[in-house]
């Protein structure tokens, strides 16, 4: 550098003569110490010192992409790689067990200060308008981020008590504008870059929220992330969805036999069902099995159900015996796998995911071959299937696999 700017001099004065040699010195000092002024201010280093590869970095992007979903990242911008260079060289990265010590510096919020906890400083930038925080991993330069505050002319907790107090059409027309969102400054955390929630879902940080009269990002109200989520309402039971369901195999437990799933919902409904059980395990259990998990995936989240069969083994396997089986690891008496834990399980997961969603799933032991309606439909349709998976087996095709294939009837 010093060479550079030596070979630049020269090259000026050569130019300008030997009569003006004193002014040409001068004019190229002041070019010199111009340029780099202008360097020191467009050009910064950017050190990541604990994150995905620490090093310095020429460009904001560059160092975020280091530092993005990496927990307990430590980085900061500067306008010197000297200084750059020797924070990365001061202490040592903290080891991956360790949790280092975190201070988070409020500039902007409801109560500006420090805080050692994060869920007590997100407390103070929840529905403030323009927040700025930061994390340090010293008190010093946390308590010289909020003192930067108040000196750039930041409301202090007394003076945004003062404006909420005013008032005045002028009062009146600050409260019924929204605030631009603030020019973030590299070294801040930008909103969406903080780090998540322990149950986020899908890197998605429910604190945030984009504002619709701003178009800008913005942390909720503590009323907007307390606020529960719509859900569809649950239909009085008196309403329940009745579903007849019934397996049909002919041969059972021989070779070649083949089996049909019916499901009945009700004269001339479109979600009726006559399928040919899939896999190469037919039998009139699994048909059985497999007929209640085709009602269930096709009944709506928000009505509860109750199924009608003629199969207590079914019955049993979903309401009495799972428990001792999944306590013993799905293992039975004499220490082997459960007969069609496949379906029984996946018809559990159905069971319980119908209670999250706050419905009912019931069911009801009918008399096969009797006189309830209901059940004679479901039969036909599973004799149905029954022999369409003979009519595919003698041409040689393959039963397709539509266990888990939803309906598109929205009644």
């Amino acid at each position: 550098m010093a060479a550079a700017k030596t070979q630049l001099t020269a090259q000026v004065l050569k130019a300008a003569g030997p009569a003006d040699d004193t002014k040409s010195e001068k004019s190229v000092k002041t070019t010199t110490s111009s340029l780099k002024r202008k360097r020191g201010n467009d050009l910064k280093f950017y050190a990541v010192k604990v994150g995905k590869v620490p090093e310095i970095y020429h460009s904001w992007s560059d160092c975020i992409d280091q530092v993005k979903g990496f927990p307990g990242a430590i980085y900061k911008s500067f306008t010197s790689l000297t200084e750059a260079e020797a924070f990365m060289k001061t202490g040592s990265s903290p080891p991956s067990s360790a949790t280092p010590k975190k201070f988070y510096a409020v500039q902007s919020g409801h109560v500006p200060g420090v805080y050692t906890e994060w869920p007590e400083a997100q407390k103070q930038i929840t529905g403030w308008k323009g927040p700025k925080h930061r994390k340090f991993t010293t008190r010093a330069e946390a308590e010289a981020f909020v003192a930067m505050g108040i000196n750039d002319g930041t409301p202090s907790i007394s003076s945004a008590a003062r404006e909420t107090d005013s008032s005045g059409p002028a009062a009146k027309k600050a409260k019924t504008t929204k605030s631009r969102a603030p020019v973030v400054d590299p070294g801040e955390i930008p909103l969406g870059w903080a780090p998540l929630l322990a149950d986020a879902e899908d890197g998605f940080d429910r604190r945030l929220i984009m504002d619709p009269e701003t178009g800008e990002l913005r942390m909720k109200t503590e009323e907007e992330f307390d606020a529960k989520k719509p859900v569809s309402k649950v239909e009085d039971f008196a309403k329940v969805l009745d579903i007849w369901t019934d397996g049909a195999c002919r041969g059972n437990g021989k070779h070649g036999a083949v089996a049909g799933v019916g499901v009945y919902f009700g004269d001339q409904d479109p979600r009726n069902m006559a399928e040919p059980l899939p896999g190469t395990r037919q039998t009139n259990q699994r048909a059985e099995l497999t007929a209640i998990k085709r009602a269930l995936i096709c009944s709506p989240l928000n009505r509860h159900v109750l199924i009608h069969s003629d199969s207590n083994y079914s019955i049993n396997c979903v309401t009495s015996w799972f428990p001792k089986w999944e306590k013993n690891l799905w293992k039975n008496s004499a220490n082997r796998d459960v007969e069609n834990k496949d379906l029984i399980q996946e018809i559990l997961a159905l069971i319980r995911d119908r209670e999250a969603s706050g419905v009912k799933t019931n069911f009801h032991w009918v008399k096969g071959h009797g006189t309830d309606h209901g059940n004679s439909e479901a039969d036909k349709l599973a004799v149905a299937g029954a022999e369409e998976a003979r009519r595919i087996r003698d041409s040689g095709g393959v039963i397709p696999d539509m266990t888990d294939t939803k309906q598109e009837v929205d009644l």
